[in-house]
């Protein structure tokens, strides 16, 4: 019996579907550098001007977490019960594991570095983009039909089905029960992610977008098809030449769209977070300096950015510390409308997403799963 994978993707004209005398199969072809993707090269500053002696900073608690060596959350990759992480400072929450993500699906541990993580707002759809190495810019997204994943136990009673299918692949040894679950496991093709922090998904269009070029001057977004899996369209801009592109990516109900950096010094005070907000379309980006930012940053590296629609927050993401404010009081915050956390653990935090409800879903590391808030008020 043949195992068809990537349904959709057998359409495209540049991926080849290849069946193999063992009964897997496999992708090859496809966009390696997204060199089909649809290019628009904007010209002139994507950044809005603006007068460096009116920013300023709120002093938010200082939650800063140092950078650590990460831990691994098993023994055995084929887990069965649920870890947890809970907060040690600041704004109570605990996440508990939800879905084992898979590690190896051709060659060991080749799903062993996720990246970032859009989950849709009803909890049934997750893309997860993986680079083929912690150093890598060349990965893939891959989708997973979580609603019908859900009926194998993966988030209750067999939480090792997922990982167990996987890995039955990368061995040519698939079960009835693996072909099954693989069957709602969508593989996109290989294409150039950058570092591929940036994957986010625009609430109000229902687009897939990620930043190309993180941390250049001459940067580009580029929107992925949510059927082929690879980028559809890019579009090239520059914020300002002293300006280099975050790395990371968000939007809100709305569709505005926001990044957040780290200051260097100079006019704005070193380790402050800066938030921009603007818009990404598939013609143009804009964005401008929110002239308040957050004099503490939650950690080391900024790995992620979120919003929660049921509380209308954006977070600010970094390695066992997380940071959230208002959207209404953008601009305008006090110190106390800033919460802040920090964890234990000493996981590697790759994403943040939040479902309609108020549910959390944190993406980590070693090994890759999705981790659930216990209460849906964080």
């Amino acid at each position: 019996m043949t195992v068809y994978l990537l349904e959709e993707n057998t359409h495209d004209p540049n991926t080849t579907l290849v069946t193999r005398s063992d009964n897997r199969c496999f992708i090859s072809g496809g966009s390696a550098l997204s060199a089909h993707a649809k290019t628009t090269t904007q010209h002139g500053n994507a950044l809005a001007t603006y007068n460096v002696k009116k920013y300023k900073t709120v002093k938010n608690q200082n939650l800063f977490v140092k950078r650590y060596a990460f831990q691994q959350s098993y023994t055995n990759i084929f887990q069965t019960s649920p870890t947890q992480i809970s907060s040690t400072k600041g704004k109570a929450v605990t996440f508990k594991s939800n879905v084992f993500l898979p590690v190896t699906y051709q060659r060991s541990a080749d799903w062993g570095n996720p990246q970032s993580e859009v989950l849709t707002p009803n909890g049934n759809t997750l893309y997860e983009l993986i680079t083929t190495s912690s150093q890598s810019t060349t990965g893939r997204i891959v989708r997973y039909n979580l609603g019908a994943l859900r009926h194998f136990g993966i988030t209750s009673t067999h939480m090792d089905a997922l990982r167990r299918a996987t890995y039955d692949h990368s061995v040519g040894k698939l079960t009835a029960t693996d072909k099954a679950i693989l069957k709602n496991v969508t593989v996109g093709p290989l294409f150039n992610t950058g570092h591929g922090q940036s994957l986010a998904r625009n609430p109000k269009n229902g687009q897939l977008w990620f930043i190309g070029k993180p941390g250049a001057v001459k940067s580009n977004v580029q929107q992925v098809s949510t059927k082929t899996l690879k980028p559809s369209t890019k579009v090239n801009f520059t914020l300002k030449n002293t300006v280099p592109m975050g790395s990371n990516l968000t939007f809100d109900k709305h569709g505005k769209a926001y990044f957040f950096t780290y200051s260097n010094g100079g006019w704005a005070p070193k380790g402050a977070v800066k938030i921009y907000q603007g818009t990404i379309s598939t013609k143009s980006v804009h964005f401008h300096l929110i002239m308040q930012g957050l004099r503490y940053a939650p950690g080391t590296k900024p790995q992620s950015m979120a919003y929660n629609a049921k509380r209308n927050r954006l977070y600010f993401v970094s390695d066992s510390s997380l940071a959230s404010i208002p959207v209404s009081k953008l601009g305008k915050l006090k110190a106390s409308q800033v919460e802040g956390t920090n964890l234990n653990g000493h996981r590697e935090f790759e994403g943040l997403q939040f479902t309609s409800n108020g549910s959390g879903y944190l993406l980590v590391n070693k090994g890759a799963e999705l981790m659930q808030t216990t209460h849906a008020t964080f």
